[in-house]
């Protein structure tokens, strides 16, 4: 159970299958789910899917680091990434089977 990755092209093929809808139609329902959470979480700072989890966008500030091999120090641009919170009902399904 842990560990096993599961590929966008598995999603796409269980949505195609469980909906008998074609994999083309499929695809793009899945392409554009992930573009919008992505899309909604840059602009608003978080998207709420009731039942499952937050996405939160995070800020990670500058810093300086030094490379071990050589000792040369080069500073590393602030970015933002993207955190997953599950909600209590996902954690509670997951260590149901535990």
């Amino acid at each position: 159970m842990w560990r096993k990755r599961v590929r966008k092209s598995e999603i796409v093929n269980k949505l195609a299958k469980e909906y008998n809808i074609p994999v083309k139609e499929a695809r793009r329902i899945v392409e554009e789910m992930f573009f919008w959470i992505a899309q909604k979480t840059a602009e608003n700072g978080q998207v709420q899917i009731r039942g499952f989890g937050v996405f939160r966008l995070r800020r990670r500030s500058g810093r300086f680091t030094k490379n071990p091999k050589t000792g040369i120090e080069t500073y590393i641009e602030e970015r933002y990434l993207i955190g997953f919170k599950p909600s209590k009902k996902l954690l509670a399904k997951l260590n149901e089977k535990v």
